[in-house]
């Protein structure tokens, strides 16, 4: 063989051997690499805490959709279980100096990590904190009124207690139900509230925050996220200082200047919700134009014999029309769209849930056949809709 023969013989043949032969010298060099160290470490417990959530999250259902000592214990202990995985991969995530990797998506997801919120407790504490959290949402979601005639029958805030804010123009009957439910409800709740808030304080304070206010608003990766709210509500204001002029008018005509004073705030149960955040129920008296037909829909939809599956159908077509996803068939299998007839005590407050598998998306609400329900199921069927959209995502994206 003539010398450049046996020089592409020796090229050809010991090339490979060559990059094989250095190939295991990189490899280690990145294994060792902080910035591989950190992406590998993100990506393991990112998925670790994913399967995990998809336990604790199916547990939670189970309890807020049949409230029982057995079904919340379960919940507890799973919650406590994806707590302390919380905790373990934020101290982890602690030890990762930032500055020293380069990969933005890492460096974002370790951010995110660092604050462990409540988990930061001591065990022992952040179990009592779990026990506390889900003891409020039990007396909260089971409190029961008297009813304001006989004070025999006791009244559920779904449906009774909801449709008579709505409904009653009755000023002493509105103002009872409004008291009796927070005496049933706040007033119990309270004590173990003033702990919670504590019990937060302390956890911020571990995760290097001033208090859990700073804290609850660091998710937002915004350094001036307070300003922002501020600036946006001062921005509101005034509108809404000519509402409530507006308002105020309307009620004191109806009800007299007994009842609806020239000043101050206005009663907060003669506005048609137990909480005074929509004021639509009382349309009848707000209306602007009241020989103007209403465009209050509620009694066509009762004339049509809606029904709480057909009100979350139409709010389907209405997001399918825009080309966006139809309900998957696990949606309506799987969720609770009014309220049991069972007897069973339940969280009736409208909940929209994504259960991080990529496939079950659920809904639960005590819906009644009414405008006011039918724009929060369209609300709910909206996160559905973001859920949807994002379940590809990597799970500290969704």
């Amino acid at each position: 063989r003539s010398s450049k023969m046996q020089s592409w013989w020796l090229a050809a043949g010991l090339g490979p051997l060559l990059v094989l032969a250095q190939a295991p010298v990189q490899t280690a060099l990145d294994y060792n690499s902080v910035e591989y160290k950190a992406k590998k470490f993100v990506d393991d417990a990112e998925e670790a805490m994913r399967l995990e959530a998809i336990s604790s999250t199916f547990a939670s259902w189970r309890y807020e959709s049949n409230i029982t000592d057995e079904t919340q214990k379960v919940s507890e202990a799973a919650t406590t279980k994806f707590e302390l995985l919380n905790k373990k991969f934020g101290k982890e995530a602690q030890s990762f100096d930032l500055n020293q990797i380069k990969d933005k998506e890492v460096v974002r997801k370790l951010r995110l990590m660092k604050n462990i919120g409540t988990a930061a407790l001591p065990t022992d504490k952040l179990k009592n904190f779990i026990s506390l959290t889900a003891e409020m949402g039990k007396k909260y979601s089971t409190a029961k009124v008297m009813d304001f005639e006989t004070k025999q029958k006791k009244l559920s805030l779904e449906p009774e207690l909801s449709e008579i804010l709505a409904k009653s123009r009755n000023a002493e009957e509105l103002k009872y139900y409004w008291e009796q439910w927070r005496e049933s409800s706040g007033k119990q709740i309270k004590p173990m509230y003033h702990k919670y808030v504590d019990m937060y304080n302390e956890a911020a304070t571990l995760n290097g925050f001033k208090d859990a206010s700073i804290m609850k608003v660091d998710p937002y990766e915004s350094d001036t996220f307070q300003e922002e709210m501020e600036e946006t509500w001062l921005g509101l204001k005034p509108l809404y200082e000519q509402l409530h002029a507006y308002v105020r008018s309307k009620l004191h005509g109806f009800y007299g200047e007994d009842i609806v004073k020239n000043s101050g705030p206005l009663p907060a149960h003669l506005l048609g919700n137990m909480w005074a955040q929509s004021w639509s129920n009382i349309a009848d008296i707000l209306k602007p134009y009241p020989n103007k037909p209403s465009i209050n829909v509620t009694g066509e939809m009762i004339k049509q014999g809606w029904t709480p599956t057909k009100m979350f159908q139409k709010a389907d077509d209405f997001f399918q029309s825009m080309g966006l996803d139809k309900m998957p068939d696990k949606f309506w299998s799987g969720s609770i769209l009014e309220k049991p007839a069972d007897g069973r005590e339940l969280t009736c407050h409208a909940s929209a849930w994504d259960f991080y598998n990529g496939e079950d998306f659920r809904i639960k609400q005590c819906t009644r056949v009414n405008q006011e329900d039918f724009v929060t199921v369209n609300h709910e069927m909206g996160h559905i809709q973001y859920y949807l959209q994002y379940k590809n995502q990597s799970y500290f994206y969704r």
